[in-house]
Formats: structure tokens, sequence, C-alpha cells
């Protein structure tokens, strides 16, 4: 690692770019699901975090949930340098939004992703 990169700390609603000035990084205060008030994280600890939960036995109490979760975690792809597993879409990038069904506790729709 180069002294002059740069890593890149997202926060919720904001991305900063931190000059790393050491070689080595102190992910102390990274986002840890235990820890939820620590909110800006680093995209090499998120996935290692959920990893480590989930093996220390995390459970959201829906097995299909979590075999969901282990699997898109497992099968990552590889952008940047970084896995990319699960991404938040805001609904206002979304298009031809329809609702195709509904049943007693949810409604279903479909939609085009803009981006």
């Amino acid at each position: 690692m180069s002294l002059n990169n740069e890593i890149q700390v997202e926060s919720e609603f904001n991305k900063l770019n931190i000059s790393d000035n050491s070689v080595i990084i102190n992910h102390d205060n990274c986002y840890k699901p235990l820890r939820p008030h620590f909110k800006p994280w680093c995209k090499e600890c998120v996935p290692r975090c959920i990893i480590e939960e989930i093996i220390e036995g995390w459970t959201s109490e829906n097995n299909d949930i979590d075999e969901f979760i282990k699997d898109t975690i497992y099968s990552a792809k590889i952008d940047s340098g970084y896995p990319i597993f699960l991404e938040w879409v805001p609904f206002d990038r979304f298009k031809d939004i329809k609702q195709i069904g509904e049943g007693g506790f949810a409604k279903v729709y479909s939609a085009t992703w803009i981006d």
C-alpha cells in the first residue's frame, strides 16, 4: 500500500476521502453490527464483520433469510478490489413501478432500476 493512497470511507449520508498517512489501518472505529453506534465503515470491514457474526451464530431468526445472506456473501462479485454482495437502492432510482400482487401481509411490485 502506498502512503499516498486514499481510503474511501462511507457513512450513511455522505462519502469522504481520507488520505492514508499510515501503512497500518486502524479498523477499531469501523461499523460493526454489534456496535451500531459506530456509523462510519469501510468496504474492507463490513463483509468481514457480517461473516464473523454469521459464523458466531447470528441469525435473523428466519432460516430462508439467513441462507440468502450467506449465499449472497459467498457468491459476491469483486468490484474495485472489494466484494459487492448486497446493495441498497433508494426508491427514487426506480421507474415504471407497478403493483403486481398482494397477499395477507405484503404487496409485490415490479419496477425498472434506472441505473
